[in-house]
Formats: structure tokens, sequence, C-alpha cells
């Protein structure tokens, strides 16, 4: 079963890379490839493509908590978009679920100070509802 997974993921990171990489280039030579999956459940792989794209993944077996077991896995895929520059996406996938990082990527707005502040205050003085009497 975390085989399937592991195919799963590996083709997916490659199909988001492909699709991302939206030029006029229909077909891109494989410049180099390597895989390595051992028996505990860790693998390593690598490729680069001529039209510039790449993609590196690393992932291991872990246990979440005494009943669960895991992924946990990083990784990072990069490819030349229309406009000719390079974007990078960085990424972690464990029971945190998946998290990506790249400078192209939409971040939220800062929080406000108020809302700061707010958020502060209810951390230092919870409510505790009162307790009724039987």
């Amino acid at each position: 079963m975390k085989s399937i997974a592991l195919i799963v993921v590996v083709i997916s990171v490659v199909n988001i890379g492909c699709q991302a990489l939206g030029n006029s280039q229909s077909q891109a030579d494989l410049i180099s490839q390597e895989s390595n999956v051992e028996y505990n459940g860790k693998y390593h792989y690598h490729y680069e493509l001529s039209d510039g794209s790449k993609a590196t993944q690393d992932g291991v077996l872990k246990t979440v908590d005494a009943q669960h077991d895991g992924e946990s896995i990083h990784g990072k895929y990069s490819f030349v978009g229309e406009d000719g520059k390079t974007y990078v996406v960085s990424y972690t996938a464990d029971e945190n679920g998946f998290q990506a990082v790249g400078d192209h990527l939409p971040t939220p707005p800062p929080t406000p100070e108020w809302i700061a502040r707010s958020l502060e205050y209810q951390r230092l003085h919870p409510y505790h509802p009162p307790e009724q009497k039987h």
C-alpha cells in the first residue's frame, strides 16, 4: 500500500511539473535521472530535462504516533515559464499536510495590528464557562 502511495506521489509531482511548463516545446529530452528506494521505505529521486525543468524528492516512513505510521516527504521542482523566468517550488508533505513555498506563490496579507492584539488578549485570557450548580 505504501509503495502505491509512493508511486502516486511521484507521478503527481512529475505531472504537476509537466503541466506547469505550458510552453510551446511539446517534448523535452531527459538529461539525468536517478532513483533509489530502500527496503525501509526511504527513497530519493531526481530528474532533469532539456527544457530546464528539474525535480528532486526525498521521503522516509515514520511513526506519527503510537497508532499511526506515515511518510515525511521533502522535495523541490523548478521549471522555466513562458516569460523565461525559472520558477522554483519547495515542499514538505507529512502529517501536517502539503506545504509549498515559492517566491511566485501567493501569500496571505499581514495580520492587522488590532487583530493581533485581540488574538494575544484571547490567548492570555481564555474563556472559562461558569460552573453550573446542580
